[in-house]
């Protein structure tokens, strides 16, 4: 399976007293340990990999992030997303998840695009939600966010 999100995404790493501000984030993950099976209707295939990201706020201020990540194909591959992704993610400013569904643009390549949501579970995080878009590329990941009030 494609490495499907680099992303795990400092997504979240990005706090401060303006919370509605847009963040930008770049990301690199590790090789993912792959699993699955490949049958007459399709192939099933999940992975599990780690990474760590930079995360720059509209204002500037930059921080960093671990992330943790888990992944699912979805065959038939007939729906919206081909790939559905969670991350769970640290820093200084507090714990998050990031959940997505993405799509692949070239397999070969191990690119891929994702939208989807981010979840705060503790410090400046904690009781928050955004959202944001992931493109990845290989072990690297770039993309845009916003958490809201």
């Amino acid at each position: 399976m494609l490495r499907p999100l680099a992303f795990g995404v400092a997504a979240a790493a990005l706090c401060g007293s303006a919370w509605a501000q847009t963040f930008t984030f770049e990301s690199t993950s590790e090789e993912p340990m792959t699993l699955g099976a490949t049958t007459p209707q399709g192939s099933v295939t999940g992975a599990y990999w780690t990474g760590a990201s930079t995360v720059t706020q509209a204002d500037g201020t930059v921080a960093n992030s671990t992330f943790t990540c888990v992944s699912t194909s979805q065959p038939p591959r007939d729906s919206i997303f081909m790939v559905h992704g969670v991350c769970d993610g640290t820093g200084a400013e507090g714990d998050y998840t990031v959940y997505s569904g993405c799509n692949l643009l070239d397999p070969e390549a191990g690119e891929m695009s994702c939208v989807g949501g981010l979840i705060g579970k503790s410090g400046d995080y904690e009781g928050r939600r955004g959202v944001l878009t992931i493109h990845s590329k290989g072990g690297a990941s770039v993309g845009t966010g916003q958490w809201f009030e």
